[in-house]
Order: structure tokens, then C-alpha cells, then sequence
């Protein structure tokens, strides 16, 4: 499979930190500040709703730290990276749980999985090491089962912070660290890829120096503002997750 160069330098990237770091933030390539918020605010989407025991897999799991929260709430769960090097590492803190978690090497775009065999997908750190995300998606669609449910995040494109950012990149012709996606452009990929009932929650991350407004940015007051007022939630959203299903 033909790789960009792009990738392979994050594929390079990801596997040297599986083997060189320890801690869960590092191997995904965040602070372990910036894990926790995403976490956080993944368990107030994610605990809003009941759904049954199932098959989930957790794409790009890194160092397992989704997939052992999904696991602890009775899903079967299959975690899975193409860095080995941080497979051992998840396999490692799961060492002495019961059955039901799995660990396996293997790339998104290829993914060695039948069509139709999951309840659910985990896709969280992956899309901005990719050179577009529509191949990926139409593969997280392909191993859904009908009905089932997707839960991915993508670097938001219109970020005040990140158009800032990327504008001084672009300014010193510094080639892109990152891909971030225009949220609209990133649904209608997955609409492509045979996905609806989409929904597009906002991930508000404040800036290190402002680490204090954390906890106003996730207060339902605001959140319920940023999911109403779109423009507003992309401006202020480092991230978003998509929610969808097959």
C-alpha cells in the first residue's frame, strides 16, 4: 500500500513513542492535560446514553487507555495499532483482566476484520496522521454492523487558535505537523463512506496559559452554546467528534 510521506513520517513518530514513552498521554502524542480534557469530555458525551454489552473496536487505541474504559463498562472490546510498540504497552496495563480485551496490530486503512462484525468503532488520534480521511472512514463504515455506531475526532480546521497557528506555519513555509478538517467537508466524507444519523459534538481545549478556563468551557452552560450556535463552537473548538452510524 502506497503511503504519503506525511504518514509515514507519523507512523515513524508514533511507533518511536511506544517504545520510548510510558506514560498513556505521550504514546498518543498528547499532554497528559490535553488526554485528561479529551477523556473528560468524551465520558459526558459517551455516559448520556445506555447501550447494550457489544463488540467495539478501538482504532489507533495507542497505549489502551479508550479501550480499557470501554471495556470496564462490559463491552468486548479489540484494541488496535499499527505502532506494536505500544500494543505491548496496552497489553501490559491490561495484564490480569478478565476475558473480553484483545490487542491487535493493524492499519485503518486495511483493517483485518470482516465486514459487519462490530457494534461500535473508537476512532480518537488517528485522522490527523492521515493525508485525507475518506478511505478511512469508508473502512470504519465497512466493519460496522448495520445500525452500528461510530465515534471519531478530527482536528477542527476553523479553531481560532489553530487558523493563527497554521497561518505562521504557512508564513516560514514550515511544512504541516498536523491535518486539521473543515467539519462539514469531514461529514460529508462520512456520508460518502455510507454513514448517517450524524451528529458533530464540539471539544472545547483551552490553551496552556489559559488551562484555568477548562472548566468554564465544559460547563453545560457553555457546551449547550457551542452545540447551538455552530460558528461560535467551531472558533472556540480545538477538536470535534463525530457520531454516527452505519
Amino acid at each position: 500500500m502506497s503511503r504519503s510521506e506525511f504518514e509515514q513520517r507519523w507512523r515513524r513518530r508514533f511507533t518511536e513513542r511506544g517504545a520510548t514513552l510510558d506514560d498513556d498521554a505521550g504514546i498518543a502524542g498528547w499532554t497528559p492535560t490535553g488526554l485528561e480534557t479529551r477523556v473528560r469530555q468524551f465520558r459526558t458525551l459517551w455516559d448520556a446514553e445506555r447501550r447494550p454489552a457489544g463488540v467495539w473496536l478501538d482504532i489507533g487505541c495507542g497505549a489502551g487507555t479508550y479501550t480499557r474504559l470501554l471495556h470496564e463498562q462490559g463491552h468486548r472490546v479489540v484494541g488496535m495499532d499499527y505502532a506494536v510498540t505500544s500494543l505491548h504497552k496496552a497489553k501490559a496495563r491490561s495484564d490480569g483482566d478478565p476475558g473480553g480485551l484483545d490487542w491487535v496490530s493493524a492499519d485503518i486503512l486495511q483493517l483485518p476484520v470482516a465486514d459487519g462484525q462490530a457494534d461500535g468503532v473508537l476512532c480518537f488520534g488517528v485522522m490527523q496522521a492521515l493525508s485525507a480521511p475518506d478511505q478511512a472512514l469508508a473502512e470504519l463504515s465497512r466493519v460496522l454492523k448495520p445500525g452500528g455506531e461510530l465515534w471519531v475526532d478530527g482536528l477542527n480546521a476553523h479553531c481560532a487558535p489553530t487558523l493563527v497557528s497554521e497561518w505562521r506555519r504557512r508564513r516560514h513555509r514550515r511544512p504541516a505537523h498536523l491535518r486539521y478538517d473543515a467539519p462539514a467537508a469531514f461529514r460529508s466524507a462520512a456520508e460518502r463512506a455510507g454513514l448517517g444519523t450524524i451528529r458533530m459534538h464540539w471539544l472545547p481545549i483551552a490553551p496552556g496559559r489559559l488551562r484555568r478556563l477548562q472548566g468554564v468551557l465544559e460547563s453545560p452552560a457553555v457546551r449547550a452554546t457551542l452545540q447551538g450556535v455552530g460558528p461560535l463552537g467551531a472558533l472556540m473548538s480545538h477538536s470535534f467528534i463525530l457520531r454516527a452510524r452505519r
